[in-house]
């Protein structure tokens, strides 16, 4: 059996997120969290991207000179890796949200052929960043250990600036601020 203590002590609990109208008082939201930038480190020395000239999935290739005076996120994956699918929403989402005449985005595929890839984009409509097929040499110059997913992030004078092991986008995104915002006060 309750007692009048404790039922005042549920009624003031109970009424203790509502709002006094009356007064404008409220119960305080808690503030919204703001996620901070994670700590990256740019690598030292900068070195010069191999040059490289790989297969699109959709036709056509793609090289490295394509991209110059661009910021290039080469970003390592296979169908098989869960952790790179994993990555695809966060990647889509940079890549949709980019300024296509300053940054772009390919997917380096280490499946081996593009029919594996084309039928998992197939399913997966909703990925529309570029995708490549990365032949073993290109996979040797850029991974020196093949962690999956592995990214890399090229600034426009084609200098690997930054590179990435393990699901990255976060850092991608903030490697892709930093290049972006070192152009502007350049520029």
């Amino acid at each position: 059996m309750l007692t009048i203590a404790a039922l005042a002590a549920l009624g003031a609990f109970a009424l203790a997120g509502c709002r006094d109208e009356g007064t404008g008082n409220s119960t305080a939201e808690p503030p919204e969290e703001v996620e901070a930038p994670p700590e990256i480190a740019e690598i030292e020395p900068a070195k010069a991207a191999p040059e490289f000239t790989v297969a699109l999935v959709a036709g056509g290739d793609a090289s490295l000179s394509d991209y110059e005076g661009k910021i290039l996120v080469l970003d390592f994956w296979a169908t098989w890796c869960v952790g790179c699918v994993a990555e695809f929403p966060r990647y889509q989402e940079l890549y949709a949200n980019s300024d296509r005449e300053k940054v772009a985005y390919l997917g380096m595929s280490l499946d081996g052929d593009a029919s594996t890839v084309e039928a998992f984009l197939k399913s997966r409509p909703e990925i529309t960043l570029p995708m490549a097929i990365a032949p073993e040499a290109v996979v040797d110059s850029f991974l020196a250990k093949r962690t999956l997913p592995s990214s890399r992030v090229i600034d426009g004078s084609g200098m690997v600036r930054y590179e990435f092991s393990g699901p990255g986008s976060a850092k991608v995104k903030e490697a892709v601020r930093r290049l972006l915002e070192e152009d502007e006060s350049a520029g």
